[in-house]
């Protein structure tokens, strides 16, 4: 009865991100036509901020329970969902993904190098504030890299009011704010989880949290394909993933050098490479991911989940029979 209770309000957790999700993206988007700006520019900055309020929320929280670790696991997660799950399933479902003009392969070059530079630092099993401080300034650059030569977008649409800019910030402000609370839960059920089946906190970060915390990304896949709105999609996915590495430098230099065993995230940091590997070449071939690209790095996503879940149930049966 105990583990119904806890499964319940795990899900109760994501269904909450999940709908109120849906409220912060059409509240984003309308903010954006009022003030007509570049479509995936307002994905990549505001809607990819937005949409990682959960993982925000992770983060909080796993500070306060002194428990780092699911964070990280979660946020290296995370990009590994979006890059390698959620934007897979847009290319493929949605007839391939054409990549915005202004988004040339230099940002495509150093949005990856962002994204993947959690893979590089977690390879020693030790992350620094060093470490962390070299992330934060990453982002940085990355943001004043992306907004730079960006213009504001010609439209028909009407000016912005005060009544609807206000509804459409009252929107985002509290479903963040009901998304945030909504991690908390998710942290305390991961702990549960965790010591229930033996397994470390870090892996399930890596597998549940991490996709539930994105279910906002992939509320916003779905959508994107239904409206035809790809490129803004593809802006909120390319934002969320690189302010993961934000974040995480945020949690190093708060809870200061943080210790991982070694033997969880290597399968995620070769494969994590790997995926940003071929998401930059097939970006290259003709600026845009086909479906048969798409499909590609789902089945590197695939590997990767089959070669966690026995490298977790191996770390379970060690510590069952070998303490």
């Amino acid at each position: 009865m105990e583990i119904f209770y806890h499964v319940i309000m795990f899900i109760g957790a994501t269904s909450l991100i999940f709908f109120l999700g849906g409220f912060m993206i059409e509240a984003t988007d309308h903010l954006a036509h009022r003030l007509h700006r570049n479509g995936f520019l307002v994905a990549f900055i505001l809607l990819g901020t937005l949409t990682s309020f959960s993982e925000m929320s992770v983060a909080f929280n796993a500070t306060l329970e002194r428990v780092p670790q699911i964070s990280v696991g979660n946020l290296v997660g995370g990009s590994f969902v979006i890059f390698l799950l959620i934007i897979p399933f847009l290319a493929f479902f949605g007839k391939g993904i054409k990549l915005e003009r202004s988004f040339t392969s230099r940002h495509v070059l150093l949005a990856l190098a962002v994204i993947g530079a959690p893979a590089i630092f977690i390879l020693d099993g030790i992350l620094t504030r060093t470490e962390g401080l070299i992330m934060f300034s990453m982002y940085g650059f990355f943001v004043v890299y992306a907004n730079k030569g960006q213009s504001r977008v010609k439209s028909r649409s009407l000016p912005p009011s005060r009544s609807a800019l206000y509804m459409a910030l009252s929107k985002i402000v509290v479903s963040g704010i009901i998304i945030f609370l909504s991690g908390k839960i998710l942290v305390d059920e991961a702990l549960y989880f965790s010591n229930l089946l033996a397994i470390p906190a870090s892996i399930i970060g890596l597998l549940i949290i991490a996709i539930g915390t994105n279910v906002p990304e992939i509320v916003i896949a779905i959508r994107a394909i239904k409206q035809k709105r790809k490129t803004i999609a593809f802006g909120d996915f390319v934002g969320s993933a690189s302010f993961n590495t934000l974040l995480l430098g945020a949690l190093i230099l708060i809870n200061g050098t943080i210790y991982l065993e070694p033997s969880e995230f290597i399968i995620a940091s070769v494969f994590l490479t790997v995926g940003l590997l071929l998401f930059y070449i097939f970006s290259r071939s003709k600026t845009d991911i086909s479906r048969t690209e798409g499909a590609c790095l789902g089945l590197v996503y695939g590997f990767f989940v089959l070669m966690q879940i026995v490298n977790a149930l191996f770390v379970a049966l060690r510590l069952t029979f070998f303490g």
